[in-house]
């Protein structure tokens, strides 16, 4: 049997030395991947830059840094390879680098168009605005490996990234999908509502639903949802491994 986990958190460059990333340690699909470690043939490790490594022989390890390189990776080892089981744990961005630029630019290049187009009415005008924001026309500080702290702002345009979990029961259908799902500040009612949704989007079998607010070093509180609702209550990183291993073991 081969598990494919996906742990740790994505890192978007800004320029050659400059990133946009999260908080995401990777704690959890550690302990995922040395519970499973045991029990299963191969397992393809996939972990985001800062992530905290498992440690057995039979552990492949996949560094990636990008939601792209994710993408790419995860493409190529699930139209390859048999995998079982795909346990998504990592914190992916929901946005990747568009462009950046400076306000004097922005203001420059803005009020050129304006004045080159001569919108007639407000609704013209914040179409032409709308329709340059989200092009690249608006772009500078391009081809320039660390951009230049020269002017008082630098701003920073993103644009939604690639979901990488709604590729992966295209990539291969027959693999049994495990998502997770972090909210803040909910009720268990939101948490099932948020896991259903992902359910249905991505054809999860499975969504690991939890809060921040209640996970801590030696707490992690989730729900794991399947289809018919709250299918187990775990209390623990190891609560979580334990239980989905077991799962997985008794679908076969």
């Amino acid at each position: 049997m081969n598990i494919l986990i996906t742990a740790g958190g994505t890192s978007e460059a800004i320029d050659s030395v400059r990133n946009l990333t999260n908080h995401a340690t990777g704690s959890l699909g550690k302990v995922i991947a040395e519970t499973f470690a045991e029990q299963v043939d191969t397992i393809f490790y996939v972990h985001g830059p800062k992530a905290v490594l498992p440690n057995n022989p039979a552990i492949k390890f996949f560094p990636i840094a990008s939601v792209r390189d994710l993408e790419k990776t995860m493409q190529e080892i699930l139209t390859t390879t048999p995998i079982h089981t795909v346990v998504h744990s990592m914190a992916v961005s929901d946005y990747e680098l568009d462009y950046t630029t400076s306000e004097i630019d922005l203001a420059k290049n803005l009020a050129d168009m304006i004045s080159t187009k001569s919108p007639s009415t407000k609704d013209e005008l914040e179409k032409l605005i709308k329709t340059a924001l989200t092009s690249n026309a608006l772009a500078s500080n391009t081809g320039e490996k660390k951009i230049r702290s020269t002017s008082e702002q630098l701003i920073i345009a993103l644009k939604k990234a690639p979901k990488v979990i709604h590729s992966i029961k295209k990539w291969q259908p027959t693999t049994q999908l495990v998502g997770f799902k972090l909210l803040v500040g909910v009720s268990d009612a939101d948490l099932v509502a948020a896991a259903t949704d992902s359910i249905k989007k991505n054809k999860a079998d499975y969504i690991v639903a939890n809060d921040l607010e209640n996970i801590s070093t030696d707490k992690h509180e989730a729900l794991i949802i399947n289809h018919q609702g709250i299918k187990e209550r775990c209390h623990t990183k190891q609560d979580i491994a334990n239980t989905l291993l077991t799962l997985i073991k008794q679908e076969g």
